[in-house]
């Protein structure tokens, strides 16, 4: 015990060594999976970049078109798209006879399930939309641009007809002379790429011009204008009045009513000076000579009536045509008037009728003497076949007998002293003629429809003193 005692006890065995081998073997294996797991996450990262990459530069799939910030067709290729657009380029420079370019457009991958068109329907649909630009020319006026054409000669062409037009309109008229005419505003012509759909012909750019922008006027209707009146005034149709003043209701406007009237607002304006010479006729009076032995009907020119000429010059001052002013510059008499002497007969005619009248044809009364829709009926109409007999109502002198106008063949008889007269229209032949004496029941003509008539009847009046009055008035029995 003692030696067990007296000797140090024998050391434990030594594992230093193991420790640092498994120790490095571990820092190793970390190091190891640390690089793997790097390694993995990278070869993710580049699978998903790589899909990325082809799924953004693919041109199959859905692509939203975009054109000024709008979405205005998705295609189901993009490539396909682009090379009918191409084609359609090609086909466009060979139709206007210069190069088509393409403006700013965008593609935008869509999202799935969109509804999208093959390359052939959306080209076909936006033909007019894309931005396809040619060089161009604008007429520019007062600094605006107003309308684009293919080149500058035809935009000079365009400017052109608008003024050569306004030169003819004042020219037509014999005896104008051109002080001056020029536009109002400043013309001017800008080079450069213009947007082919809005690209116009010569002939259309100057009706543009000349026709401009619509504005609004107010018009207050004055005592005694209709709708009619006021469109033929401001050449203006009335459906376009009515179009612009959906609160008149029918035809019916008032003194003092405000109207709208749409009226053009031309681009361009024209002002013009013009002297104008022209002849003006003076009218010649007319001097009447009385004769008692002539009947009131008898009247005979004795010397014919001429009319005196004098020249006369104007400074007109116009706008778009229309005359803003006028001034007298000289007033040349080239002939005196010569007055037309007239004999009028004053004689007398006798006092015939008896004051009692028969019926100058019998059958019904189709119309009766009064007002008739917006017209006074001055006299009745009374129905009768074509060709019935038309008799004198009363002993009288016939004082007209003739074609005369709405009333047709006419005659007229005076009854006494120009005091009562009786007048027959619408006679298919007249059988008296002016100056004859006929007696009350006398066949004086037969009935028609001449004139402004309907249907075979004969329109009786009778005037006294002048004034129509009703002729059943001298009927009592009815």
């Amino acid at each position: 015990m003692s030696a067990h005692l007296g000797r140090p006890p024998k050391a434990a065995p030594s594992n230093k060594g193991q420790t640092g081998f498994w120790s490095a073997a571990l820092d190793r294996l970390r190091r190891s999976n640390a690089r793997q797991r790097r390694l993995a996450f990278l070869a993710l990262v580049f699978v998903l970049i790589s899909s990325l990459s082809i799924r953004a530069f693919s041109t199959t799939g859905p692509w939203s078109v975009i054109i000024d910030d709008q979405v205005v067709a998705t295609v189901e290729d993009r490539a396909e798209f682009q090379g009918l657009i191409d084609t359609t380029l090609a086909e466009l420079e060979r139709e206007v006879g210069q190069p088509v370019t393409l403006g700013e457009i965008t593609f935008r991958r869509a999202e799935q399930g969109q509804r999208t068109l093959v390359a052939a329907e959306a080209v076909g649909d936006l033909r007019d939309t894309l931005p396809l630009m040619i060089e161009g020319c604008y007429i520019v006026v007062n600094d605006e641009p107003i309308v684009p054409l293919e080149n500058r000669a035809a935009a000079e062409t365009a400017v052109a007809t608008v003024f050569e037009g306004y030169e003819s309109s004042l020219t037509e008229r014999p005896g104008v002379e051109i002080i001056s005419l020029d536009f109002d505003e400043t013309v001017s012509f800008e080079e450069g790429p213009v947007k082919l759909a809005k690209v116009k012909e010569a002939a259309e750019a100057a009706t543009i011009l000349e026709r401009g922008t619509d504005k609004v006027v107010e018009h207050v209707v004055q005592k005694g204008e209709s709708l009619w009146s006021i469109a033929r005034k401001t050449e203006l149709s009335v459906s376009d009045l009515r179009a612009a003043n959906q609160q008149v209701k029918g035809d019916l406007i008032r003194t003092g009513d405000t109207l709208n009237l749409v009226v053009p607002d031309p681009y361009l304006n024209l002002s013009s000076t013009e002297r104008y010479t022209y002849q003006r006729a003076i009218s010649f009076a007319t001097q009447v000579r009385t004769d008692p032995e002539r009947w009131p009907w008898e009247r005979v020119i004795v010397q014919h009536g001429r009319a005196g000429q004098k020249e006369i010059t104007v400074l007109i001052d116009r706008l778009n045509g229309t005359e803003v002013s006028r001034q007298l510059v000289s007033e040349t008499l080239l002939s005196e008037p010569v007055v037309q002497i007239v004999t009028q007969g004053t004689k007398v005619v006798p006092n015939r009728g008896t004051g009692r009248l028969i019926w100058p044809v019998v059958g019904r009364i189709t119309s009766p003497f009064g007002m008739r829709g917006r017209e006074m009926h001055t006299g009745i109409d009374i129905g009768a076949p074509r060709g019935t007999p038309i008799k004198a109502a009363d002993t009288g002198t016939v004082i007209a007998a003739s074609y005369m106008g709405g009333y047709g063949n006419c005659i007229m008889i005076d009854h006494g002293g120009g005091s009562l007269i009786t007048l027959y229209a619408h006679m298919s032949q007249r059988a008296a003629s002016v100056g004859d004496v006929v007696s009350q029941g006398q066949v004086i003509g037969y009935v028609g429809s001449t004139g402004r008539s309907t249907g075979n009847h004969l329109h009786f009046e009778t005037r006294l003193n002048g004034k129509p009055i009703n002729p059943i008035q001298y009927y009592p029995s009815l």
